[in-house]
């Protein structure tokens, strides 16, 4: 198993952030957490991913129990084994195209970029700064970041949110393809319904 989650729950100041949850996700089945703000989505994709700590239960990857890990160690595994594609992106816009997917890396990979520059057609754009891009171009970006280090895992939150049907579906095409390409499972946060077709496996959540 990838992930198994059991009775993972956060609290805070009395207040449930996200209700005790139980779930397992096998490798290359790409899964989507679905509901309304509030619901808890974007807290269990940051559990999973090792941002947040759980208050209760135990969450293990490849078999690893991360509950009590150090923070450090924590750090480690996040770096070796996930990639992120955030709402807001995260660029740094007075970095190039190649410097932003650059800093993502664990261990320099010239190749790697090049191929990812590549294959999210970003070519003749390496070295025109993030805060010229186009919305979409700075998409393509912050999904080339997120596979710079051949994550086995690539977790996307809200990744559509902002783009109309057009670019949805493109930005959900290279999502898929690149996980395809690179091994990886997809586990995406998300409100938008239009998205929920493209997976098999979907958790419902409810706010």
């Amino acid at each position: 198993m990838l992930f198994t989650l059991k009775d993972v729950a956060l609290t805070s100041q009395g207040k449930t952030i996200l209700p005790p949850t139980t779930l397992i996700v096998e490798s290359g089945k790409h899964l989507l957490l679905i509901g309304p703000s509030g619901c808890g989505k974007t807290t269990l994709l940051n559990i999973m991913s090792t941002l947040l700590r759980a208050s209760d239960g135990d969450i293990s990857y490849e078999g690893t129990n991360y509950t009590s890990l150090s923070d450090k160690k924590l750090d480690n595994l996040r770096a070796n084994n996930f990639g992120f594609v955030f709402q807001s992106m995260h660029l740094i816009g007075h970095l190039t195209v190649q410097q932003n997917i650059e800093v993502a890396q664990t261990k320099p990979d010239v190749q790697r970029i090049r191929s990812l520059i590549n294959d999210l057609g970003l070519n003749g754009k390496e070295k025109q700064k993030a805060h010229n891009l186009s919305g979409g171009e700075a998409q393509r970006v912050a999904i080339a970041r997120a596979l710079a280090n051949t994550p086995k895992v690539i977790f996307a939150d809200e990744p559509t949110s902002a783009l109309d049907d057009h670019n949805t579906e493109n930005v959900m095409d290279l999502l898929f393809e690149q996980a395809e390409k690179s091994n990886a499972t997809l586990i995406t946060a998300t409100h938008d319904a239009r998205i929920k077709h493209r997976f098999d496996n979907v958790l419902e959540m409810s706010a």
